[in-house]
């Protein structure tokens, strides 16, 4: 199993505070999800985990399958989705997975990433109708006030400076040129290419700002005492809240015929 893989298995052992904590998406990413796919109902997800996007779209009425790979992510799915006959939950690998029907939809939200990149982009294309969209997104943040986001800088650097992302906004920015635009732009299989960017706000309390870190890969991945180290040295200097900046970013395509 490659590295990106088996790291994007890692959130079982925290599956309910990942649950609790991590943020679902806007709702206006639906609708234009829904408004560039059309007519059609079927539609397969990959990486599902504990069904923030899962729910935003079977409430709109389409038949959802639900790939996720880790088992008590997908506990956890199927307890949310309880008495919900519209989706259905496949637990295994993406790469494993046989589809047993054509979709109009393949849609991943925070997971792409971690799907094996020699088979990505072939096993979509396979899985749905000719016309049929791929739509791809992701939630990226950083502390909306400068001198916090300074701060929190600060304390890292004493322990684990690399573990902070701090991505800059990509408001005004050529959406085409992130990962995965280039991809897609490249393959022949897709076109009818366009992204959409969305912009919000999250505020958390310090406890649960900690806690969000502690859903994130490259805190998983710090040896224990370094990262309950980094923890302690945060709470000690966060104030009661912090707002977080938001930006989805949406990709999507069309299979050509």
């Amino acid at each position: 199993m490659s590295d990106a893989r088996a790291q994007g298995l890692m959130f079982g052992e925290i599956a309910e505070e990942f649950d609790r904590i991590r943020p679902g998406y806007p709702e206006g990413l639906v609708d234009d999800v829904l408004a560039y796919t059309g007519i059609g109902v079927q539609a397969l997800e990959v990486g599902a985990g504990t069904g923030k996007a899962t729910t935003a779209f079977a409430a709109r009425g389409l038949q959802i399958t639900a790939i996720e790979p880790d088992p008590k992510m997908a506990a956890l799915l199927s307890e949310r989705l309880a008495g919900q006959s519209a989706v259905r939950i496949v637990v295994a690998l993406w790469e494993q997975y046989e589809p047993d029907l054509a979709f109009d939809l393949l849609f991943c939200a925070q997971a792409w990433q971690w799907t094996d990149g020699s088979q990505r982009w072939r096993r979509a294309a396979a899985a749905l109708t000719p016309g049929g969209t791929i739509a791809l997104f992701w939630n990226f943040d950083r502390i909306a006030d400068d001198d916090l986001r300074a701060l929190v800088r600060e304390v890292h650097a004493g322990y684990a400076p690399h573990a902070m992302i701090d991505e800059e906004p990509a408001d005004g920015t050529d959406l085409s040129a992130y990962w995965p635009g280039p991809d897609l732009a490249a393959l022949p299989e897709f076109g009818d290419l366009t992204e959409r960017l969305y912009t919000w706000e999250r505020t958390l309390s310090a406890d649960d700002y900690v806690s969000y870190l502690s859903t994130q890969p490259t805190y998983r991945i710090l040896p224990e005492a370094t990262r309950e180290a980094l923890f302690t040295a945060l709470l000690q200097r966060l104030p009661e809240k912090v707002t977080l900046a938001v930006e989805t970013l949406l990709y999507l395509g069309r299979r050509t015929a």
